[in-house]
């Protein structure tokens, strides 16, 4: 069962249970458990074994997945790192540091920061090791 927690979270946290934000968190956090997030996340936030994060808003900070699992549908202000055996699936339309993601797996750099409307039926994009980007299912 869900923890849930809304408005102003304090970071950095440990996610180790299965934890529902829905709001800010301060400060980032390292999963093992299963985190969702709906809002922004100021700090990094890193993957780690078995854990899973599906995020719909916005990370200001930088992205490690490590292991387990990561859905994301938003915006990235940082960079992106994903090591051989996490499972990393983005949203068509997301925004990783100011390139949005394209349908053919392109990126286009976007000119200034707005409101970006992604569907609930996005098609999922996965990165492959050679940097480029495919549909997951």
């Amino acid at each position: 069962m869900f923890q849930k927690l809304t408005g102003d979270v304090q970071g950095p946290l440990e996610v180790k249970g299965a934890l529902e934000i829905e709001g800010t968190l301060h400060g980032g956090a390292i999963v093992t458990g299963t985190l969702d997030l709906r809002g922004t996340c100021l700090g990094p936030l890193e993957v780690r074994l078995d854990g899973h994060a599906d995020v719909e808003g916005i990370i200001r900070g930088d992205v490690h997945a490590r292991g387990g699992k990561l859905r994301l549908r938003g915006v990235v202000d940082g960079r992106l790192g994903v090591k051989p055996g996490a499972d990393v699936q983005f949203a068509v339309g997301s925004v990783l540091n100011g390139r949005q993601l394209g349908e053919d797996g392109s990126f286009t750099v976007v000119e200034k920061a707005g409101k970006y409307s992604i569907p609930d039926d996005a098609t999922m994009m996965r990165p492959e090791e050679d940097g480029t980007w495919v549909r997951a299912n």
